[in-house]
């Protein structure tokens, strides 16, 4: 039981991970090609295309981990039942 929840534990801190950075990517791209002229006037050093970029790196977070944790089941049933 120990090592079953090692592997679900490492599965969805990879994918919080990936996930991060994957929708902060996806952020930054879709905040500088349509966001990127708002400005904010209470923040001057934020602007739109960072506000969607930290956005899209907490959602992303956000999907991907249950995802992970689902991928990480399935490949410890799979273990087992080729044991």
């Amino acid at each position: 039981m120990g090592n079953k929840m090692l592997i679900l534990i490492v599965g969805g801190l990879m994918a919080l991970i990936i996930g991060a950075i994957a929708g902060g990517f996806l952020g930054l791209i879709i905040g500088g090609t349509f966001f990127g002229w708002l400005e904010f006037p209470g923040y001057p050093n934020l602007t739109g295309y960072e506000l969607i970029s930290y956005i899209g790196a907490i959602i992303g977070a956000f999907l991907s981990t249950p995802l992970g944790i689902i991928i990480a089941l399935k490949s410890v049933a799979h273990k087992e039942k080729k044991s």
